[in-house]
């Protein structure tokens, strides 16, 4: 490892009018996968591998270790497990062991898996529930287990999972383990899995302590450097409005009605005030619920399930929601709190725009939120023009543009009351009784 540019493995996304990089879309038939697997995925309608899967597939079926960056939603979950699934034998015991910073993303990870390979058995191993039932999940002969690490490392002191027949380990989402200080248990229970395991590695961007760790626990690792998050963020339409923090209510309810929004993503930063927005939501008559840290994971999946199946057309989330959970179909992401961390700005919108399709982003910004945009516009390597609305119109002091922006910005309007924007047609006078409803 020691020497590697991690810039100079890019793999170019397939462009129609360049013919270097032109070639069919790869069948599933394709990439040496048990028969019993291709069968299954032809059943839930899946033939075509996307481009993570076609690539990175092959590579760890030769059996090399595999770092992968990777875009969030473009199939990586099959990208891995279906190698891994192919590789399995029929022996009862524990062979592979899939690591996710989330007990949400464990879960979907753990239903892919379920319906790729129906007779595979898996133990799904998180916090917050009890116990037993997993330990009963393992000693039946888990062949797969999928976890956070922190009840991975509960399970190693109580001795109650055995690593002797691990062969494959794969970190999912490594820099997000990273950001929420899970990498020192990755590493405690990496040490505890047979040096001679095969590990992949997903990650959507590759910060240092990720390359560190690949150093020191990866052998010799194949690189694929696909498409990064902020690639995607350009097929959004991303608007920023500049919002007197007494009128973002009185703001989100004109979007709301004046949009064809028919899906909508809420993201605040605190839970305590995405339990109060989804109570003033509700009782505006809008079909809304709120999903945070606080809430049980039964609960959670419940809120889900219903936001899918569009019991719900609302929902206002923490960052809890903005990763790892399966939610289809979101029209339009709504940033109540411009988020504390950029990298959750990407990710944020991410849960709009999916599969190819066309997505809103629409984010607040008060006076006190210009250096969170800034880090913002660093992160995904744009501009993004502020559009300030309010009772006087008065508009915020822009820095200037940061070293990264090409060309000349647009100048930025200050958009006085009854003005239009380009996601709704206007924005009446704050009716804000006084009360600060844009505080936590």
């Amino acid at each position: 490892m020691n020497g590697f540019r991690w810039d100079c493995f890019s793999v170019p996304s397939k462009n129609p009018s360049n013919p270097r990089f032109w070639r069919h879309t790869m069948k599933f038939s394709e990439l040496n996968l048990k028969e019993d697997l291709v069968q299954n995925l032809a059943r839930m309608g899946l033939e075509n591998a996307t481009e993570v899967q076609e690539k990175a597939i092959p590579v760890f079926m030769t059996g090399k270790d595999l770092i992968v960056r990777s875009k969030t939603g473009s199939g990586k979950t099959f990208a891995f497990l279906l190698p891994v699934l192919s590789q399995l034998s029929p022996e009862p015991v524990l062979q592979a062991l899939v690591l996710a910073p989330t007990r949400e993303l464990a879960q979907q990870i753990d239903q892919e898996c379920r319906k790729a390979s129906r007779h595979t058995k898996t133990a799904l191993l998180y916090g917050g529930v009890g116990i037993n039932p997993q330990i009963t999940a393992l000693d039946r002969g888990a062949q797969i287990a999928v976890a956070t690490p922190g009840r991975v490392l509960d399970h190693i002191e109580r001795g109650t999972i055995d690593f002797r027949n691990i062969r494959f380990v794969v970190l999912d989402e490594a820099d997000r383990m990273l950001d929420m200080g899970f990498i020192d248990d990755v590493e405690k229970i990496l040490r505890k899995t047979p040096s001679t395991r095969q590990t992949l590695l997903f990650s959507a961007t590759m910060p240092e302590k990720i390359q560190e760790l690949s150093s020191r626990y990866m052998r010799e690792p194949e690189l694929l450097m696909l498409q990064q998050d902020e690639i995607t963020v350009k097929k959004i339409r991303q608007q920023v409005l500049g919002v007197d923090r007494k009128q973002k209510l009185d703001l989100l309810l004109t979007i709301l009605k004046d949009t064809a929004a028919k899906k909508v993503m809420i993201f605040v930063n605190t839970k305590t005030w995405a339990e109060k927005l989804g109570m003033i939501l509700w009782k505006k008559r809008y079909q809304c619920a709120s999903i945070h840290s606080g809430l049980s994971q039964n609960k959670r999946n419940s809120v889900i399930a219903d936001f899918n199946s569009g019991k719900y057309s609302l929902l206002v989330a923490t960052d809890v929601a903005a990763r790892g959970l399966h939610i289809e179909g979101v029209t339009h992401v709504i940033n109540y709190d411009i988020p504390r961390n950029p990298k959750d700005y990407v990710h944020r919108i991410g849960r709009t725009g999916r599969a190819g399709k066309e997505g809103d982003a629409i984010t607040f910004v008060t006076q006190i939120d210009e250096q969170l945009l800034r880090s913002v516009e660093g992160e995904i390597k744009m501009f993004l023009e502020v559009q300030y609305v309010g009772q006087n119109g008065a508009p915020l002091v822009r820095p200037e543009p940061v070293a990264h922006r090409e060309g000349t910005p647009e100048v930025v309007h200050s958009v006085h009351p009854g003005s239009e924007i380009k996601v709704h047609s206007h924005v009446p006078e704050s009716q804000s009784t006084g009360d600060d409803w844009g505080l936590d």
